[in-house]
């Protein structure tokens, strides 16, 4: 592990411990499920207790209460992994969290693979829930952040051309980013970075606002420490990203909060009365 790359304090280091054990790649199947929700709890936990400055009401809360707290949608109810409510505007901010803690197991073989077995679900999942929420809820701000091992990124060959020679952090990087930029739509042949800020009209219901990928070390003496990846961005092929192109976990948090600020932006200014004695 190099140490340029985390240079802030391990963020996941408390989740990953409360998680207990994690199983091996080959251990049965509800184990590995019981301890990836084991997880995914506490990741939610410390996500919350993060933006719980900025959001006083968010879930869960402080004592832990309120575990995938359900929310109305456009048929039922949803459950939630944190989200923040305002009494009059509704759901504000949604932030949905996944994790992928396990390399691809063959039981036939016997060996382990990539880390790219799983993610197109995880696609699908996400598609699934930025339609419940969006379509009833137009307004709201979704955030995504999958977590994984940094190790996804050391897999693939770069000797190799095929898609395969790719790492399984690319991968994702390449699955998910179409799940992202709602709100946004990029001008083909502007410079730099243009788009048209279409904000809560946008009909597209199956993006979220902004997708992450967490990347985090499982082990060792930087255990827990974690930068994110903006799926917006070019990953590298093969490879771990540079600090310059992720995010710090207090980043990480600022940028959420700017981008429910920015959603709601919109909101009128009022202006004071005409003093009574006066007129």
């Amino acid at each position: 592990m190099s140490d340029h790359l985390f240079p802030d304090p391990p963020a996941l280091a408390r989740p990953l411990m409360l998680a207990g054990d994690k199983p091996s790649p080959s251990a049965d199947r509800s184990d590995k499920k019981n301890y990836a929700q084991r997880l995914s709890n506490h990741l939610a936990q410390t996500v919350a207790d993060a933006l719980r400055p900025h959001y006083p009401g968010i879930t869960p809360d402080a004592m832990g209460m309120g575990q995938e707290a359900q929310v109305d949608v456009a048929k039922g109810r949803k459950r939630l992994d944190v989200k923040a409510l305002d009494p009059t505007l509704g759901l504000i901010l949604c932030v949905s969290i996944k994790t992928y803690s396990f390399q691809d197991y063959s039981p036939r073989t016997g060996k382990l693979g990539r880390w790219t077995k799983n993610i197109v679900r995880n696609d699908h999942e996400l598609r699934g829930e930025a339609m419940v929420l969006h379509q009833r809820q137009p307004y709201s701000v979704l955030i995504a952040v999958m977590f994984e091992p940094l190790s996804t990124c050391d897999d693939g060959d770069p000797a190799k051309a095929s898609d395969i020679g790719k790492s399984s952090f690319a991968h994702h990087v390449t699955t998910l980013s179409k799940r992202s930029g709602r709100g946004k739509r990029p001008v083909v042949g502007g410079t730099g970075k243009m788009w048209v800020d279409l904000g809560a009209e946008d009909t597209r219901y199956d993006l979220f606002e902004k997708v992450f990928i967490g990347l985090y070390e499982p082990d060792g003496p930087d255990r827990g420490a974690v930068r994110f990846f903006d799926v917006d961005e070019s990953p590298p092929r093969n490879g771990r990203p540079s600090v310059a192109q992720t995010l710090s976990f207090e980043e990480f948090v600022a940028l959420v909060h700017g981008e429910v600020e920015r959603r709601n932006r919109f909101a009128p200014n009022w202006s004071e009365p005409e003093d009574s004695e006066d007129s």
